[in-house]
């Protein structure tokens, strides 16, 4: 194997031949905040790792690429609530019983020691509004205790980048991951290509760690700009698309999430207005949150978008984000905090002549997203168990592409729990047997095949399709006849992929994007449709079954496909909790709500 080039120049030039094969133990597919921890993770277990990034190098790649200014942590610094027993039981509560209680408890129990690790990295979680504390920590909407620490991140992302790096892990960066190669029932690497010039890569393994984040672009957002999505555009369901083809099962994929935005300019976070205190107000001026839920603006994320979508289909729109009676120091530290990992949001303010102190802020819904439904401790995604391992054998997931995360902090504890729990799978397994050449080549033949069509589909207006059946057949209202239309069209485009046409790698990759969005999209129907009750606040809403059922216990719903036909089969479950029947975040005494982006 060639010794990896160092510089980020070398390490984005075209090698010498366009057919790469690269042998080692661990496939970690996504270069994010996950990917990077598995990589660690990986290492210390004494594992060797090839990391497949499609978005650029690792120091400024995945969600969190230009920064982050909140983290979720259980410290155990004295409070009751600041243990994980105290919140293990009320995570029912949180997620209304669709959860898997033993992998929170191993999350939970890890996130103490993770904060001293990245520490240790040069991770400052100190914050300069308060220098007599170590850690600035409030209250995160929906949950029992001040568990987000606020800080200033913007180094975050390249701080355990540059760790990740490191360990000496073999970078392949603006690389997509194709497909994922199987042996005898268990993956053995995967076939990947560079984004920009073309190269092929063949990677044999012995593990594969998915840690390709959640699922966006799905729907039509209010600016119609695809690319300008809440969260990270790149993350296009790839990891739950090419899990479902081997045979891993998904769970939780009804529940989808949202946030609020400002009216035309998507972004993430702004659910810290009503952490700083801010209220949601309607046309007339009515603070209507406690209409949806006990805690007024502190409810969950997916309480607030129930509330803002529900108050519009009524006539009361349009929704205002009021700040007009906080202190004048908070609507300062709000102005100052909403730049750190949005930093166009100051301009956006300023551009529209926005000043918080005295305006009102519209405001609408973001586009949908496949992410749990706003649910701290749940994720629509792979289905792993405490070692973060799928029904696959040797194949691993971890953050929001697995079905327990909790945003930065999940991807951080799992990634390195799955990191390790791969590396110690790969080196109890011998090598795969190698590739041919003749093979490889057949295999590359058939990756570029799109590119050689004279006519056919574009990638974009694939997935236009597929955006338009997302926000009209399934939404965040929905009913038997519309999800089983949505069905009826997700199935037909499928039989209208082999026609989609590529001009270039760029194209290429947007092919298997746009073929992944469709894939995602049909889970989503498909449990949906199973799921006969509305469950979760705004993330599974059933108007033909408006009530939530709770006479068989909370269930959770999973979907795997046929490895012949590609069919799905929905199947469900107990998930062994019990569950209040009004769900109310509990007070904490003494302390100030906040309410970031997760």
């Amino acid at each position: 194997m060639n010794h990896p080039p160092s510089s980020p120049s070398a390490r984005l030039r075209a090698p010498d031949d366009n057919i790469q094969t690269i042998e080692t133990d661990v496939l970690i597919i996504g270069g994010g905040v996950a990917g990077c921890l598995a990589a660690i993770g990986a290492a210390e277990a004494g594992a060797k790792c090839v990391i497949c990034e499609k978005g650029g190098i690792i120091e400024r790649s995945g969600s969190i690429a230009g920064g982050v200014d909140h983290f979720f942590a259980v410290l155990e610094e004295g409070p009751e609530w600041d243990t994980p027993e105290y919140l293990l039981r009320h995570i029912p509560r949180i997620t209304e019983g669709v959860t898997d209680i033993g992998v929170c408890s191993r999350f939970l129990r890890g996130i103490k020691g993770m904060v001293s690790r990245l520490e240790g990295m040069g991770v400052d979680f100190g914050n300069p509004a308060a220098p007599d504390r170590r850690y600035l920590r409030h209250r995160s909407f929906g949950l029992p205790g001040e568990y987000t620490i606020e800080f200033d991140g913007n180094n975050f992302k390249q701080v355990i980048g540059q760790a990740a790096r490191g360990t000496g892990a073999r970078t392949l960066e603006r690389v997509m991951v194709a497909d994922i190669l199987m042996e005898d029932g268990a993956p053995k690497g995967c076939v990947a290509f560079n984004i920009r010039h073309g190269t092929v890569y063949v990677v044999l393994a012995r593990a594969v760690v998915l840690a390709t984040g959640e699922t966006n672009r799905l729907g039509r957002n209010a600016s119609g700009h695809p690319f300008d999505s809440w969260h990270i555009p790149y993350n296009t369901g790839d990891g739950q698309a090419m899990a479902l083809a081997l045979g891993a099962r998904l769970a939780n994929m009804e529940f989808t999430d949202a946030t609020i935005t400002p009216k035309g300019y998507s972004t993430q976070g702004t659910n810290g207005f009503v952490g700083a205190g801010a209220y949601l107000v309607n046309a007339s001026g009515e603070r209507f949150m406690f209409k949806y839920h006990p805690a007024g603006e502190q409810g969950r994320r997916i309480d607030l978008i129930n509330g803002v979508l529900t108050e519009t289909a009524e006539g009361r729109g349009p929704i205002y984000i009021d700040c007009r009676h906080l202190p004048e120091e908070d609507v300062n530290r709000l102005k100052g905090t909403l730049g750190v990992d949005r930093p166009a949001m100051p301009t956006f303010f300023e551009q529209k002549g926005i000043d918080l102190a005295r305006d009102l802020l519209e405001i609408t819904v973001s586009e949908m997203s496949s992410r749990g439904g706003g649910v701290v401790f749940r994720r629509a995604g792979v289905r792993i168990d405490p070692d973060c391992l799928s029904n696959v054998p040797g194949l691993f997931a971890a953050g929001d592409c697995s079905t327990v995360s909790n945003g930065i902090s999940g991807a951080t504890v799992m990634g390195h729990i799955a990191g390790g729990s791969a590396a110690r799978h790969a080196l109890s397994r011998p090598r795969p047997r190698p590739i041919g050449r003749e093979e490889i080549e057949r295999i590359r033949e058939e990756l570029i095949r799109p590119m050689g069509l004279e006519e056919g589909l574009s990638p974009h207006g694939f997935e236009d399709e597929v955006r338009e059946i997302v926000t009209g057949s399934i939404g965040f209202r929905r009913d038997e006849p519309r999800l089983k239309e949505a069905m009826r069209r997700l199935v037909g485009l499928k039989e209208r992929e082999g026609g989609i046409r590529a001009e270039n790698f760029h194209d290429l990759m947007r092919l298997h994007e746009a073929k992944n969005l469709r894939t995602v999209a049909e889970t989503i129907a498909a449990c949906a449709l199973e799921r006969r009750e509305t469950r979760g606040g705004g993330a599974h809403v059933r108007l033909d079954y408006p009530e939530r059922d709770d006479a068989g216990g909370p269930r959770t719903i999973m979907v795997e496909a046929d490895r012949d036909s590609g069919a799905l089969r929905v199947s469900s479950e107990p998930s062994g909790l019990g569950v209040e029947v009004t769900p109310a975040p509990e007070p904490v005494k003494g302390g100030r709500a906040d309410a970031d982006s997760d």
